[in-house]
This record gives C-alpha cells, structure tokens and sequence, in this order.
C-alpha cells in the first residue's frame, strides 16, 4: 500500500495551494477571517494526553528531540512568514532525517521503511492535532515550498523525533463528530455546528488520504479553490483552516477545532495509487456548511 503513496507529491500540492494563498492574503487579514487569539485560548487539551508544542518557523521546528509514547496532542503554530504544516513519518530503526531528504531529493515511491502517521496541517491559526504514537523513531518535515523556490525541507525544515517507551495508556478522546475518509468521498457522522469540537478522523479506504480544510470567501467553491491551487492568479477564495496530513488506510487520528460559521471546503490532494491523479480528481472535494 505504502507503494502507491508518493509523498512528496501529494504534500506539495497542498502546500503550492496554501503558500499561494497565503502569499496573497495578508496575515492580518487571515487572521480577520479567522481571528488567531480567540481559535489558540478556545481549543481545550485532549484528556490524558501528552502535550507537544511545536513551533513552525522560517525554516526549522522548534520541538522537541524527545517525546513519550502513548496519547499525544501537537499543538501546532506558525511563527513564519510563510505557512508550513508538520509532515510526520515513522522509519525503521537506524534511519535518520538524511536518509528521508535523500529518498525526497531522488522521488518515486515512498520506501517501505518510511510509514505517513499524519500530523497537522497547514493553517492559518493553530492546529490541535491527537494521535495516539508509539515508541521508535520518527521524521518530521515540512514540504511546503516557497514562493518560487524549493521545498520548505530542503531549506533544512526537517527534524528527527525519538519517541521513547512510556507507561501512558490513556485512551483516545472522545469525538463528538467523525469524518470518514474513503474511496473517494468525505462523510461526516452528522453536520458540523460552530463552536468547538473533537474530530475522529477515520481512514476506511484502501489508499492513503488527507483532510485539508479552508474556509471559504463569500461566494466561492470548492473548485475554485482545487482551480486556485493549480493556477494561483487573481484573488484567492478562502483561508487555510488546518487538518491532517496523510494518513494509511485504518487509521484514526484526531482534529481539535473551533470553528464559526461559514462555508467550508475539504479536499484531499494524495495521488490516486492507479493513475497518479490527486484524488480530488476522482471527486475527494466537497463544500460543507456550518450554521
């Protein structure tokens, strides 16, 4: 399954779209759409967990070298000038950050010791993402790329996390909402209200999938946003709103949100494992409102 996931692929169409839109939104002006204090002081820590902070900076991680293993909340913020998400990878004992730039530089399919275990996704605020992690060796990267440069990672936006063994068994959080993603569809178990909410993000598909979420301007769509992220021209039709990097097939993970009203866009970019196409492509885009 790994071999029909090319990473690198599906995270820069994400991050084309998101730097794109970023570069032409002024932060105030994100942050007006979706003020920054009142989403970071909203969002609760999940029950039980343990609580990273990592900082996105222009172009390094501020986080730290070691975590325990067990229920773990990244609380994600962006200090930058530019938008980055946290690209989390688990690898094989004695891999280390050089071996996933070398595989990032050649391309082709993900290697077989390289395993996506989500992470946040790109925003314009903060993005509270849960997962339950296990012990051993980890990767995170950001491939977001600059505007009209290279990727994010090959500017050295890339750290090794060890995640060490530990006595946590906390259960994961209860979520009062799940959004299944599948071959190729979004489906939440019931419709998303405003306020705050824990998201179960469930994979029920047999191929890998993302959930990249924007808020849309008044009068835009989906496709608009999908035709933005390909061709960046003109005004941009909503705002990052996070969600979660790509994750394999039975996988749960979870998304802490605060969200108004609106409407909302969610798209996967993740390469179709048959054709290549990103699977929005084959219908994995959808508008949903919250009211």
């Amino acid at each position: 399954m790994l071999n029909s996931l090319r990473l690198a692929t599906a995270s820069i169409s994400v991050a084309v779209f998101s730097t794109s839109l970023t570069a032409q939104v002024p932060r105030t002006a994100a942050q007006a759409a979706v003020p920054r204090t009142a989403a970071v002081a909203a969002i609760p820590a999940v029950a039980g967990a343990n609580v990273v902070s990592v900082v996105a900076n222009d172009y390094a991680f501020d986080m730290p070298a070691s975590i325990p293993s067990g229920l773990t909340t990244i609380r994600f913020v962006n200090k930058g000038k530019e938008l980055h998400h946290l690209y989390l990878v688990k690898v094989e004992k004695g891999k280390k950050p050089d071996d996933v730039l070398a595989w990032f530089k050649a391309g082709g399919p993900p290697p077989a010791w390289m395993k996506p275990v989500g992470g946040p996704n790109a925003s314009a605020t903060e993005t509270v993402f849960t997962s339950t992690l296990e012990a051993g060796e980890y990767v995170a990267l950001c491939v977001i790329p600059s505007p009209g440069g290279p990727p994010h990672v090959m500017k050295g936006m890339i750290k090794a996390l060890t995640v060490t063994p530990s006595s946590n068994k906390a259960p994961a959080p209860t979520a009062d909402v799940t959004l299944t993603l599948s071959d190729y569809d979004f489906g939440f178990s019931k419709p998303l209200s405003p306020g705050k909410h824990v998201i179960a993000v469930k994979n029920t598909g047999k191929q890998p999938h993302e959930f990249f979420l924007a808020k849309l301007l008044p009068g835009k769509t989906p496709m608009q946003m999908a035709q933005f992220a390909e061709k960046p021209e003109g005004a941009p039709p909503g705002i990052p709103f996070g969600g979660i990097t790509d994750i394999l097939p039975g996988a749960t993970v979870y998304l802490s949100v605060d969200v108004p009203v609106g409407e909302y866009a969610l798209m996967c970019f993740t390469p179709d494992g048959k054709d290549g196409k990103p699977h929005l492509a084959h219908g994995m885009i959808k508008q949903v409102s919250v009211k």
